[in-house]
């Protein structure tokens, strides 16, 4: 009994481990700071992006296609967290307002995320068509 205990601690533990590391991943992404291209390209303002720009970011990075180098940029785990904060705002509403504010929080940074992930996205295109042209 008390090793299954230890067991489901120690695997409780890790989860937490793991879900922080990826959260920190991505929210370190979020804060780096976003070129003009991103606001040229979407028309949104750098400081006016908002937890209702998410899927349109997330639909135009998509559009766009991923570079060969970038791998995984957590671009689905972070979709699916995102849904859930829509429904956990949707669910808690007024009855709970700080768990509401909580959320509306965490998805104004998968929003910031997705205008990051958009904006490497435009970068890379922007440097590879540059490298393309001859001199």
């Amino acid at each position: 009994m008390i090793a299954a205990l230890i067991c489901v601690m120690s695997l409780a533990a890790l989860i937490q481990f793991a879900v922080s590391q990826w959260r920190s991943i991505w929210v370190t992404i979020a804060a780096q700071p976003l070129s003009n291209a991103l606001e040229a390209a979407t028309g949104i303002a750098n400081e006016a992006i908002g937890a209702d720009h998410f899927e349109m970011l997330i639909r135009t990075s998509r559009q766009m296609g991923p570079s060969p180098q970038e791998g995984n940029l957590w671009l689905k785990e972070v979709s699916v967290y995102y849904r859930a904060l829509r429904t956990c705002v949707k669910l808690s509403g007024t009855k709970l307002p700080s768990v509401s504010n909580w959320a509306n929080r965490e998805l104004k940074e998968c929003a910031k995320f997705a205008a990051a992930i958009l904006d490497r996205r435009l970068s890379a295109n922007f440097v590879y068509s540059s490298e393309g042209q001859p001199s």
